[in-house]
């Protein structure tokens, strides 16, 4: 790095820690640095805690209404649908080095155990997310968000029903991922913009979707998802959302570079938009994604030749940051990741999960009725 660059940097840093923050700051700081990151002195620059004073600095600078300002400001200049594909389209390959190897869920793991491995706890992840959801052959079933396809490749193991299996995407790198390995019916939508056909779905659910939904769009989307289910069916949301009004200062740095237009909701106001969809919470749980975060960090260090080959120093850099900031923003209690199952409230009956069937001696998973072979 010559003398010019490291000036730059150092200017900037100054400037955005007075605009943005100190939390801001730093994170540019170090994501822009050209040369590789050491991963050991990364992770904990971002996970210790620091001082009282320090800590207290970087969580309430700027104060709550200029970070409430920025967050308003920056969806006006990012385009959400853009952001999103920014994020999801750098590179299938390298997203591959550091996500597990049999699913390529890109959201929190559950583990159970501290032995667990990211394949495991993501099976076990996605077996309760199965059960939430309670797949059943001819059923009509839609993903939002749909990912690498992962879920809809174990809901089509377990209905053997490709037809009915649907999923909307605005990543066109995942799209082709999906056509090359599986041919599920995928389309390129926006599940904000996109108009649902009233009561044409038995299971509407999302994993990691929510989050891009824009607070003045969650409402109308919720109605529109509530009119989409049949009476009788149900949606999941998967998804983590901030715990106060005012955004963490640690979370500007998402709008802006990560998840370019961005903007989180509350708890309150989840519920709060359910209810006045005209859904009813019949299922809600609280989960873990730190552990999840950790292994990522490690895995993407354990492949750092090929992720610098495949997308260069920054991007990686930009990456180590991101995961280590993120392990911190789940650990203050700033963000949270919850699991909800919603209900009609005219539905008939009242929705009851499979785990809590009756004869214990059978697995609330039921066995593959179909195995996946490639389109």
């Amino acid at each position: 790095m010559n003398i010019f660059s490291a000036l730059k940097r150092y200017l900037l840093v100054v400037v955005e820690a007075l605009l943005c923050g100190p939390s801001y700051a730093r994170f540019f700081y170090w994501s822009r640095n050209t040369r590789i990151l050491d991963p050991d002195a990364t992770w904990d620059r971002f996970t210790k805690l620091e001082n009282r004073y320090i800590r207290g600095l970087f969580r309430h600078y700027p104060p709550a209404p200029m970070r409430q300002l920025l967050t308003t400001l920056y969806p006006k200049f990012r385009d959400r649908v853009k952001g999103i594909a920014y994020h999801y389209d750098i590179s299938n390959d390298f997203y591959r080095l550091f996500l597990d190897r049999d699913y390529m869920l890109y959201t929190c793991a559950d583990f159970l155990s501290g032995q667990d491995t990211i394949e495991v706890a993501q099976r076990q992840k996605a077996d309760f997310i199965l059960n939430l959801i309670d797949p059943q052959p001819g059923e009509r079933i839609l993903e939002l968000g749909c990912g690498w396809g992962c879920m809809m490749k174990l809901i089509y193991e377990h209905t053997g029903d490709r037809d009915n299996l649907s999923g909307y995407t605005l990543s066109v790198e995942q799209k082709r991922f999906i056509d090359e390995a599986y041919g599920f019916n995928v389309e390129l939508k926006d599940v904000v913009t996109t108009d649902y056909a009233p009561a044409s779905w038995d299971k509407i659910y999302s994993i990691g979707c929510m989050e891009h939904v824009p607070k003045n769009q969650l409402l109308p989307l919720a109605q529109k998802l509530a009119a989409a289910i049949k009476p009788t069916g149900h949606l999941v949301h998967y998804f983590f959302c901030q715990m106060s009004a005012a955004p963490p200062a640690k979370m500007l740095v998402g709008g802006a570079d990560v998840f370019p237009g961005v903007e989180l909701a509350t708890w309150q106001q989840h519920l709060d938009t359910f209810e006045q969809a005209g859904l009813r919470v019949a299922h809600h749980s609280i989960h873990d994604y730190r552990p999840t975060l950790r292994a990522w960090f490690e895995r993407l260090v354990a492949h750092q030749i090929e992720a610098v080959e495949l997308v260069g120093v920054r991007t990686y850099n930009r990456y180590l940051c991101y995961l280590a900031e993120a392990w911190r923003l789940f650990n203050d209690r700033d963000l949270l990741l919850m699991r909800f199952v919603l209900t009609r409230q005219d539905a008939p009956k009242v929705w009851v999960s499979p785990l809590y069937a009756t004869d214990r001696t059978k697995s609330p998973v039921a066995q593959p009725e179909a195995v996946l072979q490639p389109a």
